[in-house]
């Protein structure tokens, strides 16, 4: 007896975006691009979403790429980087905090500007998952079409700016740590995406948000941490981790929102830049009074996405355990806390005073 098991296979003009991304992928590797295999993608899959044709961008694919990512990032999370880490946590939620206050501060202007409410508003420009934002948002009235193209900007931008920014800048920590020196072996890999992927059923049993970068990151580190293995991951695997990353963030730039939205797209985009300038700012003044390189500051308190940020700064050879840790820190307080903050804000009349600051915004 013959079984006919359906096969759910991606429409053939998927196929444009799919070639269009490896293409650009290889050609911004030949250019020696920095994350030249996440912003390749990214940019060839959102121009052809963008143009209205179907793009290849499977959920599994994005989660195999979040998991590749995290594993390696985790890696660099040696005994001694967990150390330094440990001394940094009072600072690593400050900085959490100071991105959600600026980002309170932004969003008052950006809805007058913008013409949306400052709920919108607020959760539009507030550094969290992608999704997780427009969750929250819904729950207090929020836009969450809006939401949603407005932090999909706020994570392209900023995986394509930082990187030739901190170049260009010449403030490259050049910091070539421990994890860095080893390419691990295949069968070593898969031990370390094992472990990652056991972190990731653990994050996801205790529903932690983004489980997938998350876990595997802990997993990963529990072997770096315990000198079982340090290395860093084949690069045939750590790119195709990368281009899995860079199409899932290009394919969120629908043609229906671009199209509709473009006024929006344009000054969220301007606010989200104002954001990561004041924070980079910040990471100036962080780099004066510690001991933190400013490469690494700028990236660990960039409002960027976790993975990318890790992910960049593993590239550039900065101190990715920090980075990594200061962008954990801040996920999981504007992920689980977001929703008190907006409250607490409009308790104390943070919004209110603003207001008549900026001018009045749309009503709430």
């Amino acid at each position: 007896m013959r079984l006919n098991i359906p096969r759910r296979l991606p429409p053939w003009q998927s196929l444009i975006g799919l070639g269009a991304s490896v293409g650009l992928g290889l050609l911004a590797s030949w250019a020696h691009v920095p994350l030249a295999w996440v912003l390749g993608p990214l940019i060839a899959t959102a121009l052809v979403s963008i143009a209205g044709f179907p793009v290849f961008a499977p959920a599994l694919g994005r989660r195999l790429g979040q998991a590749v990512a995290g594993t390696s990032v985790g890696l660099n999370v040696t005994a001694a980087a967990l150390q330094t880490i440990t001394l940094w946590a009072p600072l690593m939620v400050l900085t959490a905090l100071l991105a959600i206050f600026l980002s309170a501060v932004l969003s008052v202007p950006l809805a007058r500007v913008g013409r949306i409410d400052h709920k919108t508003a607020f959760f539009s420009l507030t550094p969290g998952g992608l999704s997780e934002m427009a969750n929250v948002g819904v729950s207090v009235g929020a836009q969450p079409e809006l939401i949603a193209l407005s932090q999909a900007l706020r994570v392209a931008l900023l995986v394509c700016l930082m990187p030739p920014v901190i170049i260009g800048l010449g403030i490259d920590g050049g910091l070539i740590n421990e994890a860095s020196q080893v390419r691990l072996s295949w069968p070593q890999a898969g031990i370390a995406l094992m472990a990652g992927i056991a972190g990731v059923a653990v994050t996801r049993m205790l529903r932690f948000n983004n489980p997938w970068t998350v876990g595997a990151i802990v997993g990963a580190a529990c072997l770096a941490a315990s000198d079982i293995l340090i290395g860093r991951m084949p690069g045939v695997l750590f790119s195709l981790g990368q281009f899995f990353i860079g199409i899932s963030i290009g394919s969120r730039f629908r043609r229906e929102n671009i199209v509709r939205l473009p006024r929006l797209a344009l000054i969220s985009s301007i606010f989200t830049i104002l954001l990561a300038a004041l924070l980079f700012g910040y990471a100036g003044l962080l780099s004066v009074f510690t001991d933190i390189d400013i490469a690494s500051a700028a990236l660990a308190s960039s409002p960027g996405g976790m993975a990318e940020m890790a992910l960049t700064a593993q590239v550039l050879h900065l101190n990715v355990a920090l980075v990594t840790a200061f962008h954990v820190i801040r996920a999981f307080l504007v992920n689980a806390f977001t929703l008190h903050f907006y409250g607490l804000f409009k308790r104390i009349g943070l919004f209110a005073m603003l207001e008549a600051i900026f001018g009045r915004t749309k009503s709430s």
